[in-house]
């Protein structure tokens, strides 16, 4: 059996989703758009024919990576935008790889049912839905399609769903390689075009009605099959990473593949605290699944004063270093906060705020200039874990496990800084990211230079500051240089963000920043 999968395609109806990704990979709760597409066909024996174009090579990583025991025949499509490109070229260009019936399939459709798969005639899929103005549709007599009308009909039975069995291979390309030499240049040109050709031929087409489908291919039912089709797992989202979930590992997605590299090298640091890494290539890497729930849903008393001596004792060991590695800790402190400073600033959302819940606390960089970062700086290298918050720590065996640690510090994989795991942990105890989701903090602005803030705190955490603060005492740790590191995290993370998000951390971090420089 054969299914092609159209993946080439720009995906500019989803915007910002697809500015750094492929449309086949968006997040639909924990997976890929995709990956709903191999559950429905994987049981069977069959050879997947994927289309690619645009992030071709993303999605040709994440396919081998997700589903090394399947065989995948990757099909480049050399004009997948502008003169020359459509749906029906992607198609055409699939030619020479079938010799028999097959499936075709959209990557943007979703189908959450069985289906039977025994279909001896050709077959388009449908649904029952009203919106004939952003789908095609068919008329239909008794259980074969009578006319097949592109979007704006308003007199139909069903909405075609862009999957459908082809039957008669041969004159589906025969005809479309017609259609695509007498209109080249015609981009809207797609599958409904041929089907309709082969209709006008007395090619008969049987429908199967879908109960269970979901569009993944504009913004507005993209936004609303996220509705249905839930997170188990809570994740910040990030702009340019992306996280999926399978039932044995968990696959990580960056834009940037030097990140990858370096989040590998710190792996071998710190890999007798992780889950093992199973494989990985150039923008992906997957590593076990464990079966936990995160320490930030854990709700048990004393487990951040457990986590931290464990901590203690097991990661942040000191590291003999032939670096001058001061020159690592500015880079990471004072550099990386002045470029994040900038790069929030560039846009116009953004507000550096003068007066913030009452309180007059300048301009940011007249905050930066009070800073003593010689005494950030004072400390000794360590191994760390980067990103050392609630969420990233898992229970495996009654011990710690450590997911989504930092990729370097500084420009360095081979140590970092305790003081940075430690502000990285009492922002969490403040900064829940279940909370951060349910968007459960406040930015007003009163006046175009004054503003109000809150975050709403859990009081589990919050009841266990104090052992937070004892372990520090306990081990000669100074709370003031944490909280200082603290506030810098969270005018650090502010431009990862997008508005509001990044314009309530900003003003938080830059808020605490003040409170405690002139505590």
């Amino acid at each position: 059996m054969n299914i092609i999968i159209t993946t080439s395609g720009l995906g500019s109806r989803l915007f910002s989703h697809t500015k750094y990704q492929n449309k086949s990979l968006i997040n639909v709760g924990d997976k890929a758009a995709i990956d709903y597409i191999i559950k429905l066909f994987k049981d069977k024996n069959v050879n997947f024919i994927i289309t690619l174009g645009y992030y071709a090579d993303f999605v040709k990583q994440y396919l081998e990576i997700a589903y090394p025991g399947i065989n995948f025949i990757f099909v480049y499509i050399n004009k997948y935008q502008g003169n020359g490109s459509s749906l029906l070229y992607s198609l055409l260009c699939c030619k020479d790889f079938i010799k028999n019936e097959f499936y075709y399939i959209c990557c943007d459709t979703i189908i959450d049912e069985k289906i039977s798969f025994e279909f001896n005639e050709n077959t388009l899929f449908v649904s029952n839905c009203t919106d004939g103005i952003n789908y095609s549709s068919i008329n239909c007599k008794n259980s074969q399609i009578s006319k097949i009308n592109k979007k704006g009909c308003n007199n139909f039975d069903y909405i075609y769903i862009g999957m459908a069995f082809i039957k008669n291979y041969e004159l589906f390309f025969k005809i479309a390689e017609e259609i695509y030499n007498n209109d080249s240049q015609n981009q809207s040109l797609s599958d409904i075009d041929i089907y309709s050709r082969m209709l006008e031929l007395n090619i008969n087409f049987n429908f199967n009605v879908i109960n269970k489908y979901y569009d993944t291919g504009n913004l507005n039912s993209y936004n609303n099959t996220l509705l249905t089709l839930k997170k188990k797992y809570n994740v910040l989202t990030k702009e340019k990473e992306s996280i999926y979930f399978h039932n044995d590992k968990v696959i990580k997605f960056f834009y940037d593949n030097e990140k990858v590299n370096n989040l590998i090298k710190r792996y071998n640091h710190i890999s007798d605290f992780c889950p093992k890494i199973l494989n990985f290539s150039k923008n992906f890497y997957s590593m076990e699944l464990i079966d936990s729930k995160p320490l930030s849903q854990i709700y048990e008393y004393g487990k951040i004063y457990k986590l931290l001596k464990w901590a203690q004792n097991n990661l942040w060991k000191k590291i003999n270093t032939n670096d001058n590695y001061k020159i690592n800790f500015i880079d990471f402190y004072k550099n990386k906060t002045i470029d994040r400073i900038n790069k929030y600033l560039e846009n116009i959302e953004n507000k550096d705020y003068i007066i913030i819940n009452g309180i007059n606390t300048n301009k940011i960089f007249e905050l930066l200039e009070k800073i003593n970062f010689e005494y950030i700086y004072d400390s000794s290298p360590t191994n760390f874990h980067g990103d050392f918050i609630l969420d990233n720590i898992l229970l495996k065996n009654d011990n710690f496990a450590l997911i989504d640690w930092r990729e370097k510090f500084g420009n360095t994989t081979e140590y970092g800084d305790v003081y940075y795991d430690l502000g990285k942990l009492r922002h969490n105890i403040f900064f829940n990211h279940d909370n951060v989701e349910q968007k459960l903090y406040f930015i007003k602005e009163i006046s175009k230079n004054n503003v109000e803030i809150d975050i709403k705190c859990n009081y589990l955490l919050i009841s266990q500051i104090n052992d937070f603060d004892k372990f520090l005492n306990e081990n000669k740790y100074d709370l003031k240089k944490v909280k200082l590191i603290m506030a810098l995290i969270w005018i650090n993370m502010a431009p990862l963000h997008e508005y509001p998000l990044s314009n309530f951390l900003f003003n938080f971090g830059k808020l605490n920043l003040f409170n405690e420089l002139n505590s």
